[in-house]
């Protein structure tokens, strides 16, 4: 049986490896853009007075790295979480007013949950796309969820049908195999072996 499905057996622990690994080892990634930014389209630039940022929700110890720099006029810049910027009475994640410029690496602590957006408010620049320039990057671990389950899906299906093969072989061994008891104590096993079409009859006495 284990020689029949040992092709089985090995796609089995290899999925689930592969699975497991993904789910528990996390591996860094970076989100990083410009403002203003070129269109990919058109190949023109274009400024923003709001970017936001999608973060993975199986994601942990978020940094966003900051470095804005102005030739004229001044800047304020607001983080808020998406959900929270929606609400009335919102209060930024965090702030800096009437900047010329600044290089700065927050902690995102408490962690922003899903959606992060960057508030551009420039005061006295004539040319936002000669006189700004910022560069966002958000940082994270996170771990590859849909690839795990994907993978954890496979290994199911496969033990599932591992299963069902191995039910379905042991009802036919059994139904090859059969054995009559006489009253004199006497067992006479018949074997039949379907595959050569051979039968083999054993007698065995109790003892005492």
């Amino acid at each position: 049986m284990n020689r029949k499905f040992s092709w089985l057996i090995f796609f089995i622990t290899l999925f689930s490896t592969v699975s497991l690994c993904i789910l528990i080892i996390p591996y860094p990634e970076t989100q990083v853009m410009y403002n203003p930014y070129e269109l990919p389209e058109s190949g023109y630039s274009s400024f923003s007075s709001g970017i936001s940022f999608e973060l993975p929700w199986r994601s942990f110890n978020k940094e966003l790295f900051l470095n804005v720099s102005l030739t004229q006029g001044t800047i304020n810049l607001t983080i808020f979480e998406r959900d929270v910027y929606r609400t009335e009475n919102y209060i930024p994640y965090w702030e800096i007013l009437n900047t010329t410029g600044f290089t700065t690496t927050i902690k995102l602590s408490p962690p922003i949950k899903e959606y992060l957006l960057i508030r551009y408010d420039h005061q006295n620049i004539t040319d936002v796309f000669n006189d700004i320039y910022s560069e966002v990057r958000v940082s994270y671990l996170r771990y590859a969820s849909n690839y795990g389950f994907f993978f954890l899906g496979l290994a199911v299906v496969l033990i599932s049908y591992y299963g069902y093969r191995k039910y379905k072989w042991s009802n036919k061994y059994h139904k090859n195999h059969s054995s009559i008891n006489w009253e004199d104590g006497n067992e006479i096993q018949i074997i039949f072996d379907a595959k050569d079409n051979q039968k083999g009859i054993f007698l065995f006495k109790k003892e005492g």
